[in-house]
């Protein structure tokens, strides 16, 4: 299934599915076969069927403009699950199921206000970079009690432990972005002989 793994709300979408052989080694082509892709994710105002339009033995498929600003949710990460399906009658294949990420329309924020456009992992790491910041600096209390309240904050060993985490995320994250965006494997370099 071509769906992208990524697009930006409000965007109108569309990509083209060829005919594919079932498990059983049936044709499962157009226009014997409709084909839908259900979107489900979290929030319901943007849970969505799509059907395709036959093209040639294969289907176009388009989500509207609408239906991806809807999926525009707040959630992080903002990560839809979709699953197409082609049915005939009371037949019905599985073509396909993966994840789809929503990213927000930042065109359509206002100017005056603020976005943040990291990920829950590279804010996290900025937030344990702070603090071993501060403990570092001497500015941060690690221990203390007020009467009966007591508050002990995580060990340094802990934090580092922490940080290293976020950074194996970050640097999958960043992998999977340059890989979406054409960019292919930073981690690989290509090298050609003459």
């Amino acid at each position: 299934m071509n769906i992208p793994p990524i697009i930006a709300a409000g965007d109108t979408v569309w990509w083209l599915d060829r005919a594919f052989t079932s498990a059983a080694g049936g044709l499962i082509a157009s226009p014997d076969y409709v084909l839908t892709y259900s979107l489900r994710g979290p929030v319901q105002s943007g849970n969505v069927d799509i059907n395709g339009v036959a093209d040639g033995g294969g289907w176009k498929v388009t989500i509207t403009a609408d239906q991806s600003a809807a999926l525009n949710a707040t959630a992080t990460p903002n990560v839809w699950y979709w699953q197409a399906v082609a049915t005939k009658g009371q037949e019905r294949v599985t073509a396909g199921g993966g994840t789809l990420k929503v990213t927000p329309n930042i065109a359509g924020l206002p100017t005056n206000g603020i976005f943040d456009g990291r990920s829950k992992a590279e804010q996290d790491l900025a937030a344990v970079r702070a603090e071993i910041s501060r403990r570092i600096s001497g500015g941060a209390t690690v221990e203390y009690t007020i009467g009966q309240r007591s508050l002990k904050k995580e060990p340094m060993s802990a934090l580092v432990e922490i940080e290293e985490r976020c950074l194996r995320i970050v640097a999958r994250e960043r992998k999977a972005s340059a890989a979406a965006n054409g960019l292919g494997n930073p981690g690989r370099l290509g090298v050609r002989f003459t």
